[in-house]
């Protein structure tokens, strides 16, 4: 029982030293690089129900991280009816639905239960 102790032991040792060392590596990598941009802004009206505390004039911590903004293709977007013209397989799942409906005629004729 001792033995599984320790080489359970040594393991995570083993992988607590290589995360630390990991880190470090990428910390030395960033070189002083500034990766989030601070910005100090002052409250002038009141906006969210969480900030009825702050006062006009305090002091707000901004955090933004910068990324390049893309250029979204029209055809990506959520409401667009070309987003659903473009995958085959949506068109044939259509199909699929369309034929099961019509093949549905409601007889009402299935298994009698008797109680």
């Amino acid at each position: 029982m001792a033995a599984f102790f320790i080489i359970t032991w040594f393991v995570l040792l083993f992988y607590a030293v290589r995360l630390i060392s990991r880190g470090w590596s990428v910390a030395s990598e960033m070189d002083g690089r500034k990766v989030i941009k601070e910005e100090r802004r002052y409250v002038t009206r009141s906006i969210h129900p969480e900030m009825e505390e702050v006062e006009v004039g305090d002091e707000l911590l901004v955090v933004r991280f910068d990324e390049p903004e893309k250029e979204q293709d029209p055809r990506f977007k959520l409401d667009s009816p070309e987003l659903h013209n473009l995958d085959p397989l949506q068109q044939s799942l259509r199909d699929r639905i369309e034929e099961l409906n019509e093949d549905d005629d409601d007889d009402d004729g299935g298994i009698v239960s008797r109680a």
